[in-house]
């Protein structure tokens, strides 16, 4: 199956290179862990995959197209981004909020219409908002903004998803139901999904292959699924040097938790 995001030595940041020399691709209907310490570069990998980092090398090809040759406005239409820390919207409804997913297709100042008020609406009773709707987000929770603008990214029907710690303000019921949500949009779309985590087993237990960056560079990659426990923390300990690696054969869960003195 062809890569609908293919990005090809990609270069990126900000005065100075924070991510080099990178290449991976992420296929329709597969959802791509990219894992790294503090200050490894994810975030700027994940900007530069929307022109909000300067791409200083390489390329990134959507659906075989240069990304480089689409206006802001189509490359809106084709990769949808929920950032790290969503700006706090104080007026806006949760319900406008939502409908701001559309704007690339409909423009800023044009109502949302029956086909986006109709994905609004579903994505508030999938990621449980319908209750919220016409609350003022200043109003609400940290992780209620969270699942809003994770909503918003849904609602905006891109192609290609990108996910920068969606789950850093959601408690354990929520961030079951954004990984179950997401996933089961990304298989049955057909999107291509890369999600920025920090919890490796959570990674391990949502994502179809996980990437590993450390300063700015791809150092490691695993399949979770075609590899046991031994490969999985072997290439884990590229980024996390005393991590131990465990899955219950039951349940098919993860455990990671630091080995301690003289464990290997």
């Amino acid at each position: 199956m062809a890569a609908m995001l293919e990005v090809e030595h990609l270069c990126a940041g900000y005065g100075t290179p924070v991510v080099k020399d990178i290449s991976f691709s992420v296929e329709g209907g597969e959802l791509v862990g990219l894992l790294g310490r503090n200050g490894s570069g994810k975030t700027t990998l994940l900007r530069s995959l929307t022109g909000s980092a300067k791409v200083t090398g390489g390329r990134v090809l959507l659906d075989g197209e240069d990304w480089g040759r689409l206006s802001h406005r189509q490359r809106a239409c084709r990769v949808a981004l929920m950032p790290q820390r969503p700006q706090l919207l104080p007026g806006l409804r949760a319900r406008e909020v939502l409908e701001m997913g559309r704007y690339p297709w409909t423009g800023p100042l044009r109502p949302a219409g029956e086909e986006g008020r109709k994905r609004v609406d579903q994505a508030a009773r999938q990621f449980g908002l319908e209750e919220l709707l016409d609350t003022d987000c200043a109003a609400l929770s940290e992780g209620q903004r969270q699942m809003v603008h994770l909503g918003r990214a849904v609602v905006q029907d891109a192609p290609v998803l990108l996910l920068d710690e969606p789950n850093s303000a959601l408690d354990f019921y929520n961030t079951q139901l954004l990984f179950q949500t997401v996933g089961g949009l990304i298989r049955t779309q057909r999107k291509a999904g890369l999600v920025v985590l920090h919890d490796p087993a959570l990674a391990l237990t949502w994502c179809r292959r996980l990437l590993l960056l450390r300063q700015g560079e791809l150092v490691g990659e695993v399949c979770p699924a075609q590899a046991g426990e031994a490969e999985i923390q072997a290439v884990l300990r590229r980024i996390y040097p005393d991590i131990c690696v465990k899955r219950d054969k039951d349940s098919g869960a993860y455990w990671c938790g630091l080995a301690e003195n003289g464990e290997k």
